[in-house]
């Protein structure tokens, strides 16, 4: 019974980032009219939440869910480590697809989403800058 319990508890927390990003990926759209290309994309070493086109930007964005804010804020979770793998991620995307034409964007959307509440969207643009490899 245990087993069970803890089981339905990570499928929770589980759940409350996928609601988070569905979430994210509507305000995106709707509210800042972007385009909503793919989410959820495998790469080397994790994934890619939502990459989405606005205007000339290919915007690379990372969502941050949480239930509260009571030890530090969503957004204060992508650290120097995760933002170097969004851009190797990106650049790897980018590459792949063959999409040279569009400008890199990364954007973060933090939401908080209290259990008896109302969902906060915070949404950060062009919260850290793209720096290509230097090849020596």
């Amino acid at each position: 019974m245990r087993l069970w319990n803890w089981f339905t508890q990570w499928g929770t927390a589980d759940n409350l980032g996928a609601r988070g990003e569905a979430l994210a990926a509507e305000h995106l759209r709707r509210e800042l009219g972007m385009k909503i290309l793919v989410r959820n994309v495998r790469c080397p070493g994790g994934e890619l939440d939502i990459i989405a086109l606005d205007d000339d930007d290919m915007v690379f964005v990372e969502v941050r869910t949480r239930s509260t804010e009571e030890f530090t804020t969503p957004e204060a979770t992508v650290t120097r480590r995760k933002q170097q793998f969004l851009v190797r991620s990106a650049h790897w995307f980018m590459r792949r697809k063959k999409l040279n034409r569009w400008n890199p964007r990364f954007d973060v959307v933090a939401v908080v989403w209290p259990s008896n509440g109302k969902p906060i969207i915070r949404h950060h643009r062009n919260a850290f800058s793209f720096r290509p490899r230097r090849r020596v």
